[in-house]
């Protein structure tokens, strides 16, 4: 009889797995406030998903309504991660970047001081079966941002030697997700890099490091690819749409390094 019970139980179990459709985690940036010249947005999905036919479902609704046409980047190959859980959505970076022949007849795909909803419904999963419910983004356009992010107004916050405490870089502006996922890493002074798990917080202006062993008292740095970018494309070489001869390296993505210190 037992055996009966643990076979249905586990029966039961796998088709309600198979049986779940998927559903919209979250969207980067996760703020509601966002520049004009904003660039990309990733969409985080359940399970994995198609990577065709997607971007013709993704809308974006102005405040009567209406469909606001042209908005995203719909490349013949969409951008999704090797899981295929998470999508990366580009506004026209021709609407984006000004002195475009397509920026100056069309404008920016989203203006200052305007609200949008963000409707994403009816992908479908690799099993075919559509999103469990609609999701909706509400977002707050405010004026451009023409910052540059400087790592000399980063603040950070030492862990303590022999503890597991996060090592912690806070921002001032709000900072892209994917390149505070890849674009910086930790090293003790000898350039072994530190294994750890990094999570994103407080609306991507804070990075958090979980050592996977404890810290011990030392010297460390912090490599920063100067790629790292805001949600506008701005980054540490230079703004997006930035100026020809402005940008601060010439060397595209070169490593900066940032020392600090464990005391015992």
């Amino acid at each position: 009889m037992l055996r009966v019970f643990i076979f249905l139980f586990l029966l039961i179990t796998a088709c309600s797995t198979q049986t779940e459709k998927p559903y919209v985690q979250a969207v980067y940036p996760t703020s509601n406030v966002l520049p004009e010249n904003l660039l990309r947005l990733y969409v985080q999905f359940s399970q994995p998903m198609k990577t065709i036919g997607n971007i013709e479902k993704i809308k974006l609704i102005d405040e009567q309504g209406k469909e606001v046409p042209d908005v995203f980047f719909n490349n013949v190959y969409e951008l999704w991660n090797k899981e295929q859980t998470q999508l990366t959505l580009i506004l026209d970076p021709a609407r984006v970047k000004t002195g475009l022949k397509i920026n100056e007849s069309l404008g920016r795909a989203i203006e200052a001081s305007r609200n949008y909803k963000l409707i994403i419904e009816n992908l479908e999963n690799i099993h075919h079966e559509k999103m469990a419910r609609s999701f909706q983004k509400r977002i707050r356009v405010e004026e451009v941002d023409l910052i540059i992010p400087e790592s000399e107004n980063w603040n950070l916050v030492i862990p303590k030697a022999k503890s597991k405490t996060n090592f912690v870089v806070e921002f001032p502006q709000i900072l892209d997700y994917n390149s505070l996922k890849e674009r910086l890493i930790v090293t003790d002074s000898e350039n072994h890099r530190i294994e750890g798990i990094v999570s994103i917080k407080n609306q991507e202006t804070e990075w958090n490091f979980q050592p996977t062993k404890t810290w011990e008292s030392g010297d460390y740095i912090l490599h920063v690819n100067t790629r790292l970018e805001d949600p506008s494309g701005n980054n540490l070489n230079g703004l997006f749409d930035h100026k020809t001869g402005s940008l601060k390296y010439r060397k595209e993505g070169i490593v900066k390094k940032i020392p600090f210190t464990i005391k015992p």
